[in-house]
């Protein structure tokens, strides 16, 4: 099967990117990064993962009047995503003992108010959020503790408020049994090792199973179901599914409408070492987990803000392509525009 790009490959991409990793087998953090704690680099790439996630899922089908034929036919679509202010932010754990004013005193002005004795967590920019506030602290004593716990900056945001998607190409086939699936597929080097996506997405049209087509009349309704994977052997482990119902109509011949309802969620880690670790460069680190541990690998969560799209869309044929184009309300809301070629129909 030949390689196929997908907006979500090609965000990842500016993702690994962003960390700036190096040649090798394991992953690796530069210098900027490294003073991340894996609950704050969580938190910090949470909306670009969003973005990750909502990309697998989108191109996912078009009208669900799947007729009784074999079908082959390749699809390629461009999408976008509006990133919302409530994306910019995250709350950053701050070290252990901030808090405790026998060990450090701490401080923070923000907005032109300065807030004393901070502890447990501060707000912070995520990579699509603006300028980050430091948190400043005096150490009380030199008693072995206390001197670790010096001041704390935070990763500047990006600023971005919108985040396109580059043009996704997938092979589609149709079975007589009104079933639709679709493929994709990409091998490229990541850091010297290969990563692999692949998906595998399955449209199956429900009415005619109910006999009802004389109540829909020139309606129709179909399941999806979906599933991604994305691995790399040292550093990349993530899967997404997606499942959901959606349904078409005709507005006048060959010009169509649909709508859907999806669940979807993505779950797995990305996980990189500390380039050119030295403990001298983390020994006065606030942090115990970069100042005890920094040699262990940096571990990302991955999560998504969204669980649940609603889609509506509009389609026209013309020969054997399919214009097609839709809006959908997630998390980050979503506009998606192609066109399927259908070459082979029997």
């Amino acid at each position: 099967m030949k390689r196929m790009i997908t907006p979500a490959i090609c965000i990842l991409i500016l993702f690994l990117c962003e960390l700036n990793l190096y040649a090798g087998k394991n992953l690796e953090f530069s210098k900027e990064f490294a003073l991340f704690t894996s609950k704050n680099a969580s938190g910090y790439f949470k909306p670009l993962l969003t973005s990750i996630e909502q990309s697998l899922n989108s191109n996912r089908f078009t009208c669900a009047d799947y007729e009784e034929t074999w079908r082959i036919g390749l699809d390629i679509s461009v999408m976008g995503m509006l990133i919302p202010s409530s994306q910019n932010n995250y709350d950053a754990e701050l070290p252990q003992l901030y808090g405790d004013t026998s060990v450090a005193q701490t401080g923070e002005l923000r907005d032109g108010v300065y807030y004393r004795n901070k502890k447990g967590s501060t707000l912070q920019p995520t990579i699509y959020g603006g300028a980050s506030t430091p948190v400043f602290s005096a150490p009380q004593k030199q008693n072995g503790v206390s001197e670790f716990y010096k001041s704390s900056g935070f990763a500047e945001g990006n600023n971005i408020t919108f985040m396109p998607g580059l043009p996704v190409l997938q092979l589609v086939v149709g079975i007589p049994t009104r079933t639709e699936l679709r493929f994709r597929f990409l091998t490229l080097g990541v850091a010297g090792e290969s990563m692999t996506y692949y998906a595998i997405l399955l449209n199956q049209r429900l009415d005619h199973w109910f006999d009802i087509q004389n109540i829909l009349h020139n309606h129709a309704i179909a399941v999806n179901l979906g599933f991604h994977s994305l691995q790399r052997d040292a550093g990349i482990d993530v899967t997404s599914f997606s499942a959901g119902l959606h349904g078409s109509g005709e507005i006048l011949e060959n010009f169509k409408y649909y709508a859907a309802l999806q669940y979807e969620t993505i779950s797995g880690s990305i996980t990189a070492y500390r380039e050119n670790y030295d403990a001298s460069d983390v020994i006065n680190s606030p942090y115990e987990e970069i100042r005890l541990h920094g040699d262990q690998p940096l571990k990302i969560s991955v999560e998504s803000f969204t669980k649940f799209r609603v889609l509506g869309g509009l389609s026209y044929k013309l020969g054997f392509a399919e214009f097609h184009g839709d809006i959908a309300y997630a998390s980050q809301p979503i506009f998606t525009f192609g066109i399927c070629f259908n070459f082979v129909t029997f």
